[in-house]
C-alpha cells in the first residue's frame, strides 16, 4: 500500500507523490505488503494452478467480482502479511473475536461466543462456538485447534510470530485447554491489549489442527509448506480455484455456522488486474463490483457516476521515509533538517490529489496515543540549510535513497528540495524481493541507504503494536522493521513500559514517543496518511471500512 514540473507517476508505485498540478498516470499499489518478511514476494511469484472441484459459478447476480492490483500468495496466518493474501484468508479462515463494524475498540463474537478475564487481565478465558465445521469436512472445532493455531504463530518463527510473542513465550504452558470448548490464556502479567490482538485478521486465524499436523514436515515439525497453499479454515467461503497471479474464486461454504439467510453473494471472484485504467473501465462498465488504488483523477470522475459509490475514509496507514542513523544522518539535527526540507503539500495535494493528510509521527491520528497538539514540521528550506550546517553536513554531500514498488515520487520530491540547498540525492530502484532482502538483511547501518521509503499500519488499536517494529532498537534486520537502525534509549524505555501498559499509560507514553521520534530525534520523515478510497457498484450493500482492516474485504457482510 514521489525537480521539475515534468514529474510523472510511474506505474507500479504504491503511493503516488509529487508536485501540484502534475499529470497522473497511475496510482497502483502493486506492492501489497507491509514488508514483514521477504518470503512473501517469493510466494507471490510462484506459478501454479490449484483447482478444487466444485459447482460452476453461480448466476451473475449472485456473484461479486473484486479487481485488485495485488495477488494471493500465502494462506498461512503464521506468515502471510500482505493485504492481497489477507483478502482471501480472512474469508476462508476466522478469528476468535472481530471488530464490531467500524469501531476499533468494540468487539463481536466470531469463533468465541464469550470471554472474560481476571482482575488484572493477565488470564483470559474464551468459550468457543459449538458445531463449527472446517472446510476439510471435520466437525467440530475445539480448544485444541485454537491452542495449535495461536501457539504455532509464536513457535513457527515466521512473519506473524511478532504479534503473539508480545503476550506468550511458552504456548505449551500458557495456552490451556480447559475442556473441548473452553480455552484459557495465562499471560503471566497484565495484558489489557490481548483481546484486541486476537482480532488480527492476519495472524489470529484458526485452522484445522488435525489436518495441519498430518502434513507437518519431518525435519521442521511444521506444516507451513502445506498450509500456505491449502484451505483448512472455518469461514463463510471456501477456496474453489486459485490461478496464481491471475484469479481466485471463492464459493460459499454450505456448512458455515453463520448460515446463508439473506442476499449474500454465493460466489466471489478476485481478479488480479495491475493496470489501474483497466480496473476503472471494468467498474464503469459493471463487469467488476469493487476496486481501489486508482488515480485521484479517477476517483473524482467516478464520484459523479450514479452507478457507483466512491468512499474515502481515513484509516491508520502512515507513509514515511526512513532516515538511517549513520553517516551524514547520524545527528538528529541532520534528520530534523530533512524533515523541514520535504515538500508535504507536493505529496498530498499533487500526487495524492488531496486524498491524504499530514502524518505527524509514527502514530496515525486515529490511533490510541496520538497527540493532536504534538510538534508539526512545515516545509522550510532555510531552517533545513541551517540545521545541516550545525550537523556539519556540507553542501555537495550525496545521500542515497532506496525504494521498491513504493516511493519513487516521494524520492523525486525530496531530491528536488535537497538540490536547492546543495545536497544531492541518488535514487536506487530495487525489485520488491531485493528491497525486502536489503531491508531485513543484517547489513550494518553504515552500509545501508541513507533513506528508504516505507508504509505501515497497525494490527489493532495500540501504539505499541504500531511502533515497536519501527523504532525499537532491537527491531533491526530480520527482527523487525527498524530499517534505519534507529536507537533512542528513552524510546526503548517507553516501549518496554508500553508492552504491558493500561490504556491511560499507552495514551500518555504514546504522545511522548510521538514527539521524540518527530521533533527531538526523528526516525523518519513522516509524510502522510493516505485516504483509503474504495469504488463499489451501487448494487453492493453492507460495506463498512474499519480503520485497522486496510485494503481487505469481508465478503460475508456484503449483499445486494
Amino acid at each position: 500500500m514521489t525537480a521539475s514540473n515534468d514529474w510523472r507517476v510511474a506505474k507500479g508505485s504504491r503511493t503516488p507523490a509529487g508536485g501540484k498540478g502534475l499529470a497522473m498516470e497511475t496510482h497502483d499499489h502493486l506492492s501489497t505488503s507491509r514488508f514483514r518478511r521477504p518470503v512473501l514476494r517469493a510466494l507471490a511469484a510462484a506459478s501454479l494452478l490449484l483447482v478444487i472441484p466444485s459447482p460452476a459459478h453461480a448466476a451473475s447476480n449472485m456473484t461479486l467480482r473484486l479487481v485488485t492490483p495485488g495477488t494471493l500468495g500465502d494462506l498461512d496466518p503464521a506468515s502471510e502479511q500482505d493485504y492481497s493474501s489477507d483478502t482471501i484468508a480472512r474469508n476462508i479462515e476466522e478469528t476468535l473475536v472481530g471488530f464490531s463494524g467500524a469501531a476499533m475498540d468494540k468487539y463481536r463474537p466470531v469463533l468465541a461466543t464469550s470471554w472474560s478475564s481476571n482482575a488484572d487481565q493477565s488470564v483470559w478465558t474464551f468459550h468457543l462456538r459449538h458445531g463449527v465445521t472446517f472446510h476439510t469436512g471435520r466437525c467440530c472445532m475445539t480448544a485444541d485447534d485454537v491452542k495449535y493455531s495461536i501457539g504455532r504463530t509464536v513457535t513457527a518463527g515466521l512473519g506473524g510470530s511478532y504479534l503473539y510473542s508480545r503476550f506468550i513465550n511458552n504456548p505449551a504452558k500458557q495456552i490451556v485447554v480447559v475442556d473441548p470448548y473452553t480455552v484459557r490464556f495465562d499471560l503471566a502479567r497484565s495484558q489489557p491489549a490481548f483481546l484486541a490482538a486476537l482480532t488480527s485478521e492476519y495472524v489470529g486465524l484458526i485452522l484445522d489442527a488435525k489436518a495441519a499436523r498430518a502434513h507437518e514436515d519431518k525435519k521442521t515439525h511444521d506444516a507451513h509448506a502445506w498450509i500456505t497453499n491449502n484451505d483448512i479454515g472455518t469461514g463463510p467461503y471456501k477456496l474453489q480455484r486459485w490461478q496464481r497471479g491471475t484469479e481466485v474464486v471463492l464459493q460459499r461454504f454450505p456448512g458455515y455456522w453463520g448460515g446463508w439467510s439473506g442476499s449474500h453473494f454465493s460466489t466471489i471472484i478476485v481478479d488480479t488486474v495491475p493496470d489501474s485504467a483497466t480496473r476503472r473501465e471494468q467498474v464503469e462498465r459493471g463487469t467488476a463490483d469493487i476496486t481501489f488504488n486508482l488515480t485521484p483523477q479517477d476517483y473524482k470522475a467516478l464520484s459523479g457516476n450514479s452507478a457507483l459509490q466512491v468512499t474515502a475514509p481515513y484509516a491508520t496507514e502512515v507513509d514515511y521515509i526512513i532516515m538511517t542513523e549513520a553517516g551524514p544522518l547520524k545527528s538528529p539535527l541532520a534528520r530534523q533538517a530533512l524533515s523541514y526540507a520535504f515538500n508535504y503539500d507536493a505529496y498530498i495535494q499533487g500526487l495524492l490529489g488531496g486524498y491524504g493528510k499530514r502524518a505527524y509521527g509514527p502514530i496515525p491520528s486515529a490511533l490510541l496515543g496520538y497527540d493532536p497538539a504534538g510538534f508539526k514540521y512545515q516545509t522550510d528550506l532555510n531552517k533545513a540549510r541551517a540545521l545541516l550546517q550545525q550537523a556539519k553536513v556540507q553542501p555537495g554531500t550525496t545521500l542515497t535513497y532506496a525504494y521498491g514498488s513504493n516511493g519513487a515520487q516521494a524520492g523525486q520530491i525530496l531530491q528536488a528540495q535537497l538540490a536547492q540547498i546543495g545536497i544531492t540525492l541518488k535514487q536506487q530502484h530495487l525489485s520488491d524481493p531485493a528491497f525486502s532482502s536489503m531491508f531485513f538483511g543484517s547489513g550494518a547501518a553504515a552500509s545501508r541507504p541513507n533513506l528508504m521509503f516505507q508504509t505501515w499500519w497497525p494490527d489493532y488499536n495500540d501504539p505499541y503494536d504500531m511502533t515497536s517494529n519501527l523504532i525499537y532498537s532491537k527491531a533491526v534486520g530480520a527482527a523487525g522493521a527498524n530499517g534505519g537502525y534507529y536507537a533512542n534509549k528513552t524510546v526503548d524505555s517507553l516501549l518496554d513500559a508500553m508492552k504491558t501498559a493500561d490504556r491511560g499509560t499507552l495514551t500518555r507514553d504514546g504522545k511522548q514517543l510521538q514527539n521524540i521520534t518527530t521533533q527531538q530525534d526523528p526516525a523518519a520523515i513522516w509524510v502522510a496518511e493516505p485516504a483509503q478510497v474504495v469504488v463499489l457498484g451501487k448494487r453492493v450493500k453492507g460495506y463498512v471500512s474499519n480503520p485497522i482492516e486496510l485494503h481487505t474485504f469481508g465478503f460475508y457482510s456484503l449483499h445486494m
